[in-house]
């Protein structure tokens, strides 16, 4: 809980490079960087095992995204795919 909380009320703000989920490139590999909105969305992504510092893979960013992680394919509201902060993978 600590970890997700941080992350909520670092007050950090969000520099020019960072970019959502939903502006990633469809098939592109991305690292999570911060997930942000409500502490439900935030507690709801990381029981999926969205959170910040994992590599995953945008299948496809708009509507509903399509992500996968750990060789599952999830999909994401739009609400919760723009609280989730990625850059690129370092790969």
């Amino acid at each position: 809980m600590s970890l997700i909380r941080s992350h909520v009320e670092s007050g950090d703000r969000p520099q020019a490079q960072d970019r959502t989920l939903t502006t990633a490139p469809r098939n592109s590999k991305v690292r999570v960087a911060r997930v942000s909105g409500r502490p439900r969305l935030i507690q709801r992504l990381a029981a999926l095992g969205v959170v910040p510092g994992v590599l995953l893979t945008v299948i496809k960013p708009e509507g509903p995204a399509i992500i996968c992680l750990g060789g599952a394919r999830i999909a994401i509201g739009q609400t919760a795919a723009s609280a989730i902060e990625v850059e690129a993978a370092d790969e």
